[in-house]
């Protein structure tokens, strides 16, 4: 991942947090994460896990599909999204989606792109809502709870987020999936 895409996020998670007037040690106790790390974010340096991302946001009051949708165009407020202006958020090193839907508050669907080898974060994590999702291309390995499933192109699943949840990529080629997550969390 370029530096631009890491300023990207590190830029407007900066401005977030400046906007509730909350310093880097305030958002720092509230999500168990170093100071040193929000900063490292904040300025491009490295690239956050998804856990971690997601516990920034939650502290800061958003969802990562919130933080790239702050400037949506007309074209989503109406519900259409053409694919050549699909937004994409590099949620971190070796793992991207592309926002499939536009705004809502009853769910998201986007298509995740995730790098052989790579994985959602070392820790699990959970949230309100369902996920479902179908794999178009390669094999993810899917944690829930204490049982592992594993993916193939063509296969599908569907479970309650607040199971604590992670994935990795197992195959050789990028793992590729359309996924639904009812509510928003990210």
């Amino acid at each position: 991942m370029s530096g631009n895409e890491l300023d990207n996020i590190g830029q407007k998670i900066r401005a977030l947090r400046q906007s509730k007037s909350m310093t880097v040690r305030e958002l720092a106790k509230l999500t168990g994460v170093t100071p040193g790390l929000i900063s490292q974010i904040e300025h491009g340096r490295v690239s956050p896990s998804l856990g971690t991302l997601k516990k920034i946001l939650a502290a800061l009051g958003e969802t990562i599909i919130s933080l790239v949708e702050q400037d949506v165009g007309e074209q989503a407020m109406k519900g259409i999204v053409r694919k050549s202006e699909r937004r994409r958020v590099f949620v971190s090193s070796g793992l991207t989606y592309e926002l499939l839907s536009a705004k809502n508050k009853a769910y998201s669907m986007f298509v995740s792109y995730l790098e052989p080898g790579h994985d959602s974060g070392q820790k699990f994590y959970s949230h309100e809502g369902i996920e479902s999702g179908i794999v178009i291309q390669g094999s993810v390995e899917i944690s829930l709870g204490d049982k592992t499933i594993l993916l193939n192109e063509g296969d599908s699943i569907t479970y309650p987020s607040t199971i604590p949840h992670k994935w990795r990529n197992v195959g050789k080629v990028t793992a590729v999936g359309i996924w639904v997550v009812s509510p928003p969390s990210f």
